[in-house]
């Protein structure tokens, strides 16, 4: 009698009622434009926070999910460079949505492009030091005259 009223139970229970976010739905049609074939039980994972996680949520998503955060995470840096890196609406966009595995690509994304942003300034800066420093540069150049000779050269001898 117990086996029947937990079977009820389980399929009485609401179905969880998942919000795409923005990001998703950018990574679902960047999957869609290449072809992929991305499980929706995956795809319906990305936006459900991690407190509402179920233990076969959580099994999930350690086990098919985030082995492949950083693949999902490229194609999302795809997404975000084609938009033109609008990194104050993509902050905007975390800060209104809860923690979830989305989200922690998303500010994967925002992480990696402040890296490369680094990486350009850094090498400008080597740039314009080594541009800097080479016409600073100062080189002293002595003629050598042996002293013990001091003969003339042929260019300078007195031809008249």
């Amino acid at each position: 009698m117990e086996a029947s009223t937990a079977g009820q139970e389980a399929s009485q229970a609401p179905a969880r009622k998942v919000i795409r976010s923005f990001f998703t739905k950018k990574l679902e049609r960047k999957f869609d434009e290449k072809d992929l074939d991305v499980p929706q039980q995956l795809i319906a994972l990305m936006d459900i926070p991690f407190e509402e996680f179920t233990p076969e949520d959580r099994e999930l998503y350690e086990t098919r999910l985030k082995p492949l955060a950083f693949v999902f995470a490229e194609h999302l840096m795809e997404v975000y460079e084609v938009m033109g890196r609008p990194r104050k609406g993509w902050e905007d966009m975390l800060d209104r949505i809860k923690d979830s595995p989305i989200k922690v690509m998303a500010s994967l994304v925002l992480h990696e492009d402040e890296k490369v942003q680094a990486m350009d300034d850094i090498r400008i800066e080597e740039e314009e030091n080594a541009e800097a420093s080479a016409g600073r540069e100062k080189i002293n150049v002595r003629p050598y005259r042996d002293k013990e000779r001091n003969k003339e050269r042929w260019w300078e001898k007195k031809i008249f």
